[in-house]
């Protein structure tokens, strides 16, 4: 069981503060985040000497883009709208090196996460990166076994928004829904690869433990930070009501 949360924002000192509170990972959000590459290459950096991992969603599949973060010093990629076990191939080729895959023998960072050995990182990072594979409609359901059965594809994660859109529902408790999620995880109980769950808070991460996904979100930047916001903000609307205390000090007698 992994989980750690997700950031939007894109702002290395929230990936920094994130870093240091012990989550197996903290998830770069680069499809749906404001990041830029000189952002994601500062926050990065804010994991270098800390026990929690930063993962990067990607834009898509281009191995160009994976190698790229791979080499800023992600040490884990989770890749949208997975459909074939094709595609499941494709994106683990980028994220290893030969024989396995295609990634090219290179990166900024990558030697501080073997103790600045840089071959000493090449000669094992093809066992130690973390390769996800979103499942966000019903085609990627359908296949899910055969992803599966990709080598090298350490997790099956599923979208339930996009999941829920793509079968025209409105509502993420739909049974249509539900039941494509459940098929998934039956998926995972027989291959033995582990399914995750896209999940918004403690209790609902709990609950998808529980069920048996493997891998959840505790919570999102862009949920949890305007909901402290809107804390302070009842704060501050209590504390207006409170009677002003005159800084005037009275004339001794």
């Amino acid at each position: 069981m992994i989980s750690g949360p997700s950031l939007l924002y894109a702002s290395p000192e929230i990936a920094e503060e994130a870093a240091r509170h012990g989550f197996d990972f903290v998830w770069i959000d680069w499809q749906h985040g404001a990041w830029s590459e000189p952002t994601m290459n500062a926050a990065l950096g804010c994991f270098l000497n800390v026990e929690t991992v930063a993962i990067v969603r990607t834009l898509g599949p281009d191995p160009a883009w994976i190698g790229k973060l791979l080499d800023l010093g992600a040490l884990g990629i989770i890749v949208p709208m997975v459909e074939t076990a094709e595609q499941c191939e494709k994106i683990v080729r980028a994220a290893k090196f030969p024989p396995r895959g295609c990634r090219s023998a290179t990166g900024l960072r990558t030697a501080y996460h073997a103790g600045n050995d840089y071959f000493d990182y090449t000669e094992n990072a093809n066992d130690q990166i973390l390769t996800v594979v979103m499942v966000e409609t019903p085609t990627g359901v359908d296949n899910v076994r055969a992803m599966m059965a990709v080598p090298d594809v350490d997790c099956v994660l599923i979208g339930p928004y996009d999941l829920t859109r793509s079968l025209g529902c409105t509502q993420m408790s739909d049974p249509r829904v539900e039941g494509m999620i459940q098929e998934v995880l039956t998926a995972s109980r027989e291959t033995g690869v582990p399914a995750g769950y896209v999940t918004n808070t403690p209790e609902e991460a709990e609950a998808r433990a529980a069920q048996g996904f493997r891998m959840v979100c505790p919570g999102h930047d862009m949920i949890q930070l305007p909901q402290a916001f809107a804390e302070m903000s009842r704060c501050s609307e209590r504390l207006s009501r409170i009677p002003r205390v005159s800084a005037r000090r009275e004339p001794s007698v």
